[in-house]
């Protein structure tokens, strides 16, 4: 597990348990799909989808490509279902079979390499 500061858990929609990495603005977190394994990102402030501004709104992209390659190049995973959670934060969901809860450390430690802290 990384060692870094406390996680910030400025959402009430996500425990602070269930993160596995965050930055200043983003947040991802496990979550439950009908199969598979599952995962949220989400932004701290509340803001819909339509309203985030343009360097928040290129964030989201930037970071769900990421996830997205760093999910399907793991070991034994399919392709990546992406969604999304009703709310008042953008929530982004990421649905994958074939990837075991044990592999949600590398996941937290590819994407901290771009930025932010692993949690896991």
């Amino acid at each position: 597990m990384t060692e870094s500061a406390p996680t910030r858990t400025d959402s009430p929609t996500v425990p602070g348990d269930q993160v596995v990495w965050d930055d200043e603005i983003w947040l991802l977190a496990v979550h439950t799909p009908a199969a598979g394994l599952g995962l949220v990102l989400q932004s701290r402030e509340a803001e819909a989808l339509g309203q985030l501004d343009d360097e928040h709104a290129s964030q989201l992209g930037r970071i769900t490509n990421r996830l997205v390659r760093i999910i399907e190049h793991l070991p034994g995973a399919g392709t990546v279902t992406l969604g999304r959670l009703p709310g008042p934060h953008v929530n982004v969901t990421f649905e994958v079979d074939g990837v075991a809860p044990g592999q949600l450390h590398d996941v937290a430690l590819k994407l901290a390499n771009w930025g932010g802290e692993a949690r896991v």
